[in-house]
């Protein structure tokens, strides 16, 4: 039994249609690999990409890349390597908050056969992950039902600053919610004044954007409500939404 995250890049399709292939290696894939380093090491931000070994030092974790996509799976069923994956996808989710491009998660704890020597990924609990991650309609990222089952109860409420989970109601593509533990990213050390702005321009997308764009616009707006709801950074006494 495993805990285990899918992390995917929004938006990567369009990047892919719009840029040279060699620009999204080096600088989308190359830099969301980096920011996956720093939030499993939670040193500095590495000044190039990591090899393969680095990004294989956790005692706790393992990851491996799709194209677009991390899986990110505990190497134990312990709490100890249970709390480090959810505290690392958090930090790589923080991380795309401040630069580069988002990431959106789903994380699920079962059955899952994984040999990186032989390239063997597969398990219902990575199934699940993959079809929670793509159901939601934001950048962030949200435990199934077997997954929060895992979380120790104590921890569930959100106000254990230990683990990185907060109960929320998390915005789905068909427009409704399930009420789940969400990562809360917004552990992340930010400046109090710090807020998700949509352009250099605006804060928040403007009618137009909402009319051209309405998705994008939508997982924006989704992903900026949670931080302002469930952040103690910069809010005391957030309102837990669940």
């Amino acid at each position: 039994m495993r805990l285990v995250a899918i992390c995917d890049i929004l938006g990567f399709k369009n990047l892919l249609k719009c840029n040279p292939l060699d620009k999204v290696v080096d600088d989308t894939i190359g830099w969301s690999m980096r920011a996956l380093q720093q939030a499993i090491d939670r040193g500095s931000f590495p000044s190039k990409v990591p090899r393969k070994a680095e990004t294989q030092i956790s005692k706790h974790i393992g990851v491996t890349w799709f194209s677009d996509t991390v899986l990110i799976y505990s190497l134990r069923n312990d709490d100890q390597a249970i709390q480090e994956l959810i505290m690392t996808v958090g930090w790589l989710i923080f991380g795309t908050m401040l630069y580069g491009p988002r990431i959106r998660g789903g994380i699920s704890y079962g059955e899952a056969r994984i040999d990186p020597e032989k390239s063997i990924f597969v398990g219902k609990a990575i199934a699940d992950a993959h079809c929670l991650e793509r159901r939601q309609e934001w950048s962030g990222a949200a435990l199934t039902e077997s997954a929060r089952d895992r979380i120790p109860e104590d921890a569930r409420s959100g106000r254990s600053a230990d683990w990185w989970v907060i109960p929320y109601n998390v915005p789905l593509k068909d427009g409704s919610t399930i009420s789940t533990l969400a990562v809360n990213w917004t552990r992340g050390k930010h400046r109090l004044d710090w807020r998700l702005h949509w352009s250099e321009h605006v804060d928040d997308p403007t009618d137009a954007d909402c009319q051209d764009k309405p998705e994008i616009c939508r997982k924006f707006l989704n992903t900026k409500a949670f931080h302002e709801a469930c952040c103690r950074h910069c809010n005391p006494l957030p309102r837990i939404v669940a």
